[in-house]
């Protein structure tokens, strides 16, 4: 067997729209997979709603120690993350997605959203459609 010692399983892999290679990930795409993708981890979401320990001073002090805690480990993790990311790339297993490609992948959105028409609109000036990536034919017009 050999070779690069990754694991198959552990290579992430997207389904992209209009033939977009599987391999072609942005970080962004990538982090989100990883469960890394905001950038603060939102532990105090849940914590600070109804929370009877905040209202005392000793509460107030744990509640924070605890939240300085959860925020490191998560900015440990996503930066182990961005780490794994940049090195997949540079071995060759993953590649950052071209902007045409990420102008594909944002037209494939909701029709309503003003990104999606954004992007449309900017891949039919380019002669591309959005719908399956390929240069428009020249001349066919209707």
């Amino acid at each position: 067997m050999g070779g690069s010692g990754l694991k198959s399983a552990n290579i992430p892999r997207i389904n992209n729209p209009a033939g977009i290679p599987r391999n072609a990930i942005t970080e962004d795409e990538f982090l989100g997979l990883r469960g890394v993708g905001d950038a603060m981890s939102g532990y105090t979401i849940d914590k600070a709603r109804s929370n009877r320990t905040i209202r005392t001073q000793r509460g107030k002090e744990r509640f924070e120690k605890e939240t300085l805690s959860a925020n490191e480990s998560y900015q440990r993790k996503r930066d182990s993350a961005r780490a794994e990311y940049k090195s997949l790339v540079e071995k060759g297993v993953i590649r950052d997605k071209t902007p045409i490609e990420r102008r594909i992948v944002t037209a494939h959105g909701n029709p309503d959203n003003e990104s999606t028409q954004a992007a449309r609109r900017l891949l039919e000036k380019k002669g591309i459609d959005w719908k399956t990536g390929r240069k428009k034919k020249k001349g066919l017009k209707r």
